[in-house]
């Protein structure tokens, strides 16, 4: 089958919280890996979707606001664990990266972006643009760290705005719009719109003839999409852009699972999904290594 890839998931750090936040039962806090991507293309080469912490966002967390961010949340970024070095197990080096998908530019996503120095990047137009216009302030609400980005990110970066949106077709028409980054149908980036603005997710065929969609934080543990629903009052204040447009997204999510048997809806930070595909596929999981 055409416009297929191989796909393997990886995480780069991890971060704890009280089911609570999310409106689940009360228990022992949940670990959330900081889950990202590989994806290789036959002709366009390694791409990632996201690159989860790194240097950069282990060195912002040492000091200020950025060292309550990691305290609160208990955040943890080992360096063997960065993305540059799990990507070796592939025989890649960080300078085979190409391209790299930007979900959206909280720490969590962006925290190794300095060492995918020959990458061009990808992002929605609505989630630069606030970083461009926002001020310090919404900013922090907002969870941007701008000193995350490389100096010349601008330079290279694409930016996907609703002139390059078209209909999406086939098992993918319950999206509505989205776009083919390559013109080839084998990569589609979807609007994701609630946790974060300008949110993107990726959807994809496997090697394996599975359909796969990449939600970002769309949400956070598979159950949610069992169950569709608000998050609590403080999440919202503190984790979201847009709350109805949170609920949307995840009723959206639903439906495609619900209504596509065997296609994957993998969010970044499920460790039970992660296990999930580590069980049905161990050899397409970049694991790190003490």
């Amino acid at each position: 089958m055409s416009g297929e890839v191989a796909l393997s998931l990886a995480a780069s750090g991890h971060s704890c919280a009280d089911p609570r936040h999310l409106g689940l039962a009360a228990g022992a806090p949940l670990r959330f890996p900081a889950g990202w991507a590989l994806i290789e293309h036959p002709v366009q080469g390694a791409i990632l979707f996201d690159c989860g912490y790194g240097p950069d966002a282990r060195a912002a967390m040492r000091a200020g606001l950025r060292w309550v961010y990691r305290r609160v949340i208990h955040a943890c970024c080992p360096p063997h664990a960065d993305a540059a070095h799990l990507l070796r197990q592939r025989g890649l080096d960080a300078d085979d990266v190409r391209l790299l998908v930007v979900s959206h530019f909280h720490p969590d996503h962006i925290g190794g972006l300095s060492e995918f120095r020959n990458a061009r990047f990808v992002a929605h137009a609505q989630a630069w643009r606030r970083i461009q216009q926002a001020g310090w302030f919404e900013l922090l609400h907002a969870q941007i760290w701008k000193e995350l980005l490389p100096a010349d990110f601008a330079e290279r970066l694409q930016l996907l705005d609703d002139e390059g949106r078209r209909p999406l077709e086939a098992d993918l028409a319950g999206f509505g719009e989205g776009w083919d980054l390559f013109g080839d149908g084998s990569l589609h980036a979807l609007s994701l719109p609630g946790h974060a603005r300008g949110q993107l997710g990726l959807a994809l065929r496997t090697q394996h003839g599975e359909r796969a969609v990449l939600a970002a934080d769309a949400f956070w543990r598979r159950e949610q999409l069992d169950r569709p629903q608000a998050l609590p009052w403080l999440t919202q204040q503190v984790a979201m852009d847009d709350p109805g447009a949170y609920l949307d997204t995840l009723r959206r999510l639903a439906r495609f699972r619900d209504t596509h048997h065997g296609a994957w809806v993998i969010p970044s930070h499920c460790a039970d999904t992660l296990a999930q595909w580590r069980q049905r596929y161990p050899h397409a999981v970049l694991e790190a290594t003490e």
